[in-house]
């Protein structure tokens, strides 16, 4: 893995994206942040965490003025997106955020028995597992890892170069495990998205690769398209316009 000094090897994507094709929208789509010419597109759900020790179901993070981490218990169990909206008597669709939980929990706060799933980053499990899905449709290929200034903790945007299996070494490297940004392959067959504020990847490329990822039973994901709505609010089934604005 080398740091490139040359940010313009990044500049294809903002190319390769269509800022204008929903201009009447204050929505984000797929189609502003990943290149247009893919075949496919799935949306990773980042994990959600349940800790079972936990007896008041009733208390929120917000409450104790803490947020919740995996060290909190030494009984954790992954609960997927799929089945939290069961629970909560909502709807699973492509378009469902952490605002579509956190919006509807009683006190409007992630209770203290779950665990929300991480902002910006997949987690060391799920990080791994993409890499593994990527590598028959990469041929060894040298890879790149984009981080803006907001993903590197509010330093310079920076740049890497590498083999796809180091993208979990770089993802540790710093005080918090993060994912890059954007990571791509050389020949740009596939590319990799987390925006440092949102619980979720969105991934570009053949039918054939997002099947693989569809299917991998610790990835959770749904496929999507360009015209898929991912920025915050935008479940308009969860979310009603008196929850909130939409923004």
């Amino acid at each position: 893995m080398k740091q490139l000094t040359d940010l313009s090897p990044f500049n294809w994507i903002g190319k390769s994206t269509n800022q204008d094709a929903h201009p009447e929208s204050i929505w984000g789509f797929v189609s502003e942040f990943l290149p247009v010419t893919y075949a496919a597109y799935c949306k990773i759900f980042h994990a959600i965490y349940e800790d079972l020790a936990v007896t008041d179901k009733s208390a929120t993070w917000e409450e104790l003025g803490v947020k919740g981490d995996l060290d909190s218990s030494d009984q954790i169990e992954r609960v997927t997106w799929q089945d939290l909206t069961t629970r909560c008597s909502l709807q699973f669709h492509s378009e469902i955020n952490q605002d579509s939980f956190a919006l509807n929990f009683p006190k409007g706060s992630w209770p203290r028995h779950l665990i929300a799933p991480r902002e910006g980053t997949l987690d060391e499990e799920e990080s791994p597992q993409l890499a593994t899905v990527l590598t028959p449709f990469t041929n060894d290929q040298p890879c790149c890892f984009y981080y803006t200034s907001i993903a590197n903790a509010g330093y310079s945007e920076t740049l890497y170069q590498g083999e796809l299996t180091e993208v979990d070494e770089l993802s540790g490297k710093g005080d918090y495990y993060t994912t890059p940004t954007y990571w791509w392959s050389e020949d740009k067959s596939w590319t990799v998205f987390t925006d440092p504020e949102y619980t979720f990847t969105i991934v570009g490329g053949s039918q054939e690769l997002i099947d693989s990822i569809l299917a991998d039973p610790t990835l959770e994901a749904v496929q999507v398209d360009l015209t898929t709505r991912i920025t915050p609010n935008s479940d308009d089934i969860n979310i009603q316009d008196d929850q909130t604005e939409k923004t």
